[in-house]
């Protein structure tokens, strides 16, 4: 039983470190992406040749990033994939709740009194 639970530790510690790297480079990619669309932004407003002496001349046409806004709420219905990805989420929050409520101690002396039970059964038969 020390192999499998050492396997199964590290698994889940070497898929832990990961995942949570990904995440982790994942949320700096969106801000940096965020940050650079907010400069371009403001430059463009500044090298903008129609509004260069007169801001009130400035085109009217909406920006990227309110362009973005008002597409996140026209889609305001959750796709199918948001929806199992929803249900995958809270799946995996209820079984990582439970492990962690878990006495293990219990769990170990349970299944030792099962083997003994089965060994029991087997021997007599």
């Amino acid at each position: 039983m020390g192999f499998f639970t050492g396997f199964l530790g590290g698994f889940a510690l070497t898929s832990s470190v990961l995942y949570i790297t990904v995440q982790v480079h994942r949320s700096t990619r969106i801000a940096q992406r965020k940050a650079i669309r907010e400069q371009v932004d403001q430059i463009d407003w500044l090298v903008s040749s129609s509004g260069a002496y007169d801001r009130r001349n400035l085109p009217t046409d909406i920006p990227r990033r309110r362009q973005e806004e008002l597409e996140a709420q026209k889609r305001a219905e959750p796709t199918m994939k948001e929806i199992l990805k929803h249900r995958w989420n809270k799946e995996v929050e209820v079984l990582t709740r439970k492990a962690y409520e878990t006495r293990w101690q219990d769990v170990r002396d349970t299944v030792s009194e099962g083997w003994k039970a089965a060994a029991r059964v087997v021997n007599r038969e």
